[in-house]
Formats: structure tokens, C-alpha cells, sequence
């Protein structure tokens, strides 16, 4: 069963490559560098970096960088979740992540990234498969005007391409347990490759106890920046330690956060 799990998600993850790709084609002369674009979804990068964090190829240019996309748009992420209203509509995350027997951790050069293709995120009767987490310092999203430390994006997709993203807030405090069980093994030089280990983990024990969140409808916040991503993202955060903090946002590029961007006519719902 779990190699029929790995196989379906492994499919899931190329079929979305091939979407993407088709959809948001890269300037001429950069060809199949494109899958570095898409970041939040992908389990492996393996093409040269040409977009970054800063300068010239900074967020304020992506949408030059990467032709026919929605950097641009008007539905775009992160943004500053201020002014939520109740939903009756909404239910609890219904979340079903199993433990992994594998690590599979690889830096992009852009982000610190776990793939996880064990577990499932069901919302309104569909189902979107966990593909990967990884790690932006500081917050992308920001809470009532509030930036914090870290963000962890856990993200899922659908046969049909759908994508849903959960993020959770990271605050300084105690030693995260659960980062301790990758600790030494965060590549600190980006890699084609991600480091591959035989381990017991569970992402269940990341996740806040208590799991209220708000949900809107943005983008992803990496080029193509694709919107119609179902964002979720708790309002209550984890606590890493400073230690913690500083070694994994060492071995990222610096302020690897895109600005927040404008809410235009979106409404943001709690739960």
C-alpha cells in the first residue's frame, strides 16, 4: 500500500510539472528551468536559479522574469490576515497524515524543503495528497500586521491540479522536537538531489493542537505565483528555538518571504 501511495503521488507531483509548464511558459532561453518555478509543489529541483528574493530578479520582477504567468495578478499571496469573518460554512481540517519511514529533504535554493507523499487533506468531499513541506523565514503571511519567525507550508494537490496549502505560523520559544528528527540532516548547499534517509517521522507532530484557522483563496507565493490555491492557514503557531530558527534560515537565501500582497475584493473566513 505504501509503494501504491509513493507511485500515485509521484504522479500527482510530474502531472502538475506538465501543467504548469504548459501553462506558464519561461522566456525564451531558460526552456525547461521552468519546474524551478514551481517551488511550492514539486517534490525535486535540479535547474539554475533565475529568480530569487532580492535585486534584479526579486519579487518585484517576477512577473517580467516568468512570461504568460499570474505574478501580476489581483488574487495573489501571501497577504495580511486582518479583518476575517466567521464561516458557519467551514468545518474542521479534516487531515489524515500517516507516519513516514523515509526522509527525503532537499534544498531548492530557495527553501528547505521535506517531500512527504504519505497522507491526505479532504475539503468539501475532495481529496488533495501531501506532496511536501518546507520552511520560509520570516512568515510569508502575516497576522493582524504581525510577521513571525518562520513559516512551514505543507502542500497538496489534486489529479486534477487543484492546489491547497495549509501554513503555520513558527514563534520563538521551545525546542521543536519534531525539526530535531531532520536536524542533521539539512543540506546546506542547494542540491539536484535531496538527501535521502531511512527514518521514522510524523508531520502530525508539527501541527498546532489546536487547528482554528483562516482561509482564503490566493496564489502560490513562488513563481508562476498560480492563483486559485485554497490557503488555510492556523492561527495559532508552533514554537521552534532560537537556535532552531537561526540554523534553518541560515541555509536559505535571506529573507526568503515575498511581500504581502493586496487583498483587492477577496474575503478571508476563520474557523
Amino acid at each position: 500500500m505504501k509503494n501504491k501511495n509513493l507511485i500515485l503521488n509521484l504522479f500527482l507531483a510530474f502531472a502538475l510539472i506538465l501543467f504548469l509548464q504548459t501553462s506558464c511558459n519561461a522566456p525564451s532561453g531558460e526552456t525547461e528551468e521552468q519546474t524551478d518555478t514551481v517551488a511550492e509543489v514539486v517534490h525535486e529541483e535540479a535547474h539554475e536559479v533565475h529568480w530569487s528574493y532580492e535585486g534584479e530578479t526579486g519579487p518585484e520582477h517576477w512577473a517580467e522574469i516568468v512570461q504568460d504567468c499570474s505574478c501580476g495578478g489581483t488574487a495573489q499571496s501571501p497577504i495580511d490576515l486582518v479583518g476575517a469573518s466567521k464561516d458557519k460554512a467551514l468545518k474542521a481540517l479534516q487531515l489524515t497524515y500517516t507516519a513516514h519511514d523515509e526522509l527525503e529533504i532537499l534544498n531548492n535554493g530557495h527553501s528547505i524543503q521535506v517531500n512527504y507523499p504519505v497522507g491526505d487533506f479532504v475539503i468539501d468531499g475532495v481529496k488533495y495528497s501531501l506532496v511536501q513541506f518546507h520552511f520560509h523565514a520570516g512568515s510569508e503571511h502575516f497576522i493582524a500586521g504581525k510577521q513571525f519567525p518562520m513559516e512551514v507550508h505543507l502542500v497538496h494537490v489534486t489529479p486534477e491540479n487543484q492546489i491547497a496549502v495549509i501554513g503555520i505560523m513558527i514563534a520563538e520559544g521551545k525546542e521543536n522536537e519534531f525539526f530535531k528528527t531532520f536536524w542533521a540532516d539539512m543540506p546546506a548547499e542547494k542540491a539536484e538531489e535531496p538527501v535521502k534517509k531511512a527514518l521514522a517521522f510524523d508531520v502530525n507532530k508539527m501541527l498546532p493542537a489546536k487547528k482554528n484557522y483562516y482561509h482564503y483563496v490566493g496564489s502560490l507565493t513562488t513563481p508562476p505565483c498560480t492563483e486559485g490555491v485554497k490557503w488555510f492557514v492556523m492561527k495559532n503557531p508552533i514554537e521552534a528555538s532560537a537556535e532552531q530558527i537561526a540554523k534553518i534560515s541560515s541555509l536559505m537565501p535571506k529573507n526568503n518571504f515575498r511581500p504581502v500582497q493586496a487583498l483587492n475584493d477577496r474575503k478571508i473566513m476563520e474557523f
